[in-house]
């Protein structure tokens, strides 16, 4: 009995022995576990506009490839992808683990299922789970203290009127690279601060931090105008790792954000007028001009008329077209140049202005009191809600001929053959005048051979331009831009002046002279004027006055204090 009691205790005590050593054999051997690859985002309902976390957690396998979205672009966009990638032995369990984190922003409204996601691994194809997630268009509390209002100055603007639409975020805590985004349907936005500036203010006695910008919003369209949200993207500090299923990682401590604010919706009143619309505070309407129309203008020379116009409240629209103001007549020729813009913010007045400068060349092709039309721009007068004219007075422009009866519609044929006999005498001096240069020419070759030959030191003589030279260079040129830089040269070496002097800086050097005056005006017009004026110009009668006055003047610049003013060039 007793042997029998030892044994069955041996037994006993050998069983469990086995037992302990078998369990230890277990433990001393890792397990790894079963892979899987889960999906886990950060909250199941978000506001249209805002952006949530999915994170995709692959476990015990490694990847081949990217994971397949295929389902899921279609309602939501996909802002930012982060990659990371562990492994870990605890207690010899190892474990490891890829993590591909996405922000996510849903596109509408509504209730949708993010798909499952499908994955390639070496130990073959995984995917997710599917996700429920509710999107809705109206705020959802948040629980970070973050909230971004719209604020606009007027919500029942006129068409064109332009009003400040403001995005005003408030939040607390830490928010970086804030980036707004403002509507742009049917609207014209514009920036009015170059960058975000957070400050710290108190509101309802809690210390909140303010971050705003404000945009000058210019409808295009009236009627009721429901406009797109406004959002606020930026980047805050992640601390909901440990909500995306106890992960190992914390992707670089910061997180995109986007935050929208309510809609609004504008009541834009149509125009009450019929006339060209414009609303605005105030509309400034000047001239100058570089011409003296005080005294009897020459036909064909160009007149310059600036054109100012300042309108303060200007909208984001298109500007009126100052060069439709001043048309064509059967008095006038009128060319203008692209003008000159310059959008303001008005300090003082804190509204939007529009300056608009344009230079119009005004050429008169008639004779006798010719009258400019009046301008008239209607405009729609904001503060007194009724329609306004800006408006310049017509002008009368007394005309004259020129010598050369250039200007004249039908010239008689007394004129026309009086100009055919000038122009042949005008060819045979020319004939003449270069055989005597050419006499001339070959002298002084033969001179200057002679005393070179019998090694005659000829001094250095000051440069200089004869009048026979210019006389033979002028007969030789034909086009008016070559004759004005001959002409410059010729009073550069002759009086000294500036080499790229203008024909107004020439004249100061020289005498009072009404002849050279005119004979620079009608070089000017021709230059500068119409076609038909530089058909009519007879080229040939004006070279050989400008000979015959070229050769009258002195050599020493003129001591008088006479100014010569000549006729402006046309701007074009």
């Amino acid at each position: 009995m007793r042997f029998k009691s030892l044994y069955l205790t041996s037994t006993y005590n050998f069983n469990r022995i086995m037992l302990i050593i078998l369990i230890l054999l277990i433990i001393s051997f890792p397990v790894v576990a079963a892979p899987q690859l889960n999906a886990i985002v950060d909250t199941n309902q978000v506001t249209l506009g805002n952006t949530f976390i999915l994170n995709l957690e692959l476990s015990d396998a490694n990847a081949i490839g990217e994971p397949d979205f295929n389902g899921l672009e279609d309602k939501f966009i996909i802002h930012s992808q982060q990659q990371s990638h562990s492994t870990q032995i605890i207690n010899g369990k190892t474990s490891s683990q890829m993590v591909w984190r996405y922000d996510i922003e849903a596109q509408q409204t509504g209730t949708f299922l993010i798909p499952p996601l499908k994955l390639t691994t070496d130990v073959g194809d995984l995917q997710s789970q599917p996700i429920k997630i509710t999107v809705t268009s109206n705020s959802v509390k948040r629980n970070d203290s973050i909230r971004l209002e719209t604020i606009v100055s007027n919500s029942s603007p006129y068409l064109h009127e332009p009003i400040i639409y403001t995005l005003r975020l408030h939040y607390k805590g830490e928010l970086r690279d804030l980036e707004p985004i403002p509507p742009s349907n049917d609207v014209i936005m514009e920036q009015l601060q170059s960058k975000i500036v957070p400050q710290r203010k108190i509101v309802n006695g809690q210390q909140v931090i303010v971050a705003q910008m404000t945009y000058l919003l210019t409808p295009l369209r009236s009627g009721k105008l429901k406009l797109d949200i406004g959002k606020m993207r930026g980047l805050k500090p992640d601390n909901r790792h440990n909500t995306l299923g106890g992960g190992f990682f914390n992707f670089n401590n910061y997180r995109s954000i986007t935050i929208s604010s309510s809609p609004i919706t504008l009541e834009v009143q149509a125009p009450p007028t019929s006339e060209p619309w414009l609303p605005l505070q105030n509309l400034q309407l000047s001239q100058k001009w570089e011409s003296d129309i005080s005294k009897p203008v020459i036909a064909g020379t160009p007149l310059v008329l600036n054109l100012k116009l300042i309108a303060e409240g200007m909208g984001g629209q298109a500007l009126p077209k100052l060069e439709h103001l001043i048309q064509n007549t059967v008095d006038f020729k009128i060319r203008s140049p692209k003008p000159e813009i310059k959008r303001t913010f008005l300090p003082n007045k804190k509204i939007p202005a529009s300056t608009i400068t344009s230079s119009f060349s005004i050429i008169p092709i008639n004779i006798g009191a010719l009258e400019l039309p009046a301008i008239r721009i209607p405009w729609w007068d904001l503060q007194n809600q009724k329609l306004a004219w800006a408006e310049l007075p017509a002008q009368t422009i007394q005309v004259i001929a020129n010598a050369s009866n250039v200007i004249v519609d039908k010239v008689p044929a007394e004129i026309v053959q009086q100009k055919l006999v000038i122009r042949q005498l005008a060819f045979t001096n020319t004939q003449y005048a270069c055989l005597i240069l050419a006499i001339l020419a070959l002298l002084t070759a033969l001179w200057q051979s002679w005393y070179g030959r019998h090694n005659i030191t000829v001094p250095k003589l000051k440069p200089s331009m004869s009048n026979s030279t210019f006389k033979r260079r002028l007969t030789a040129l034909d086009r008016l831009p070559e004759i004005k830089l001959l002409i410059q040269e010729y009073a550069h070496l002759r009086w000294q002046t500036a080499k790229n002097s203008s024909l107004q800086a020439i004249a100061n050097q020289l005498p009072m002279t009404n002849q050279l005056t005119e004979l620079f005006n009608e070089l000017n017009a021709a230059m500068y004027g119409s076609k038909r004026v530089f058909d009519l110009f007879d080229l040939l009668d004006w070279k050989q006055r400008c000979i015959n006055l070229f050769g009258q003047l002195k050599t020493e610049k003129s001591s008088k204090s006479a100014e010569i003013v000549f006729n402006p060039l046309n701007p074009t």
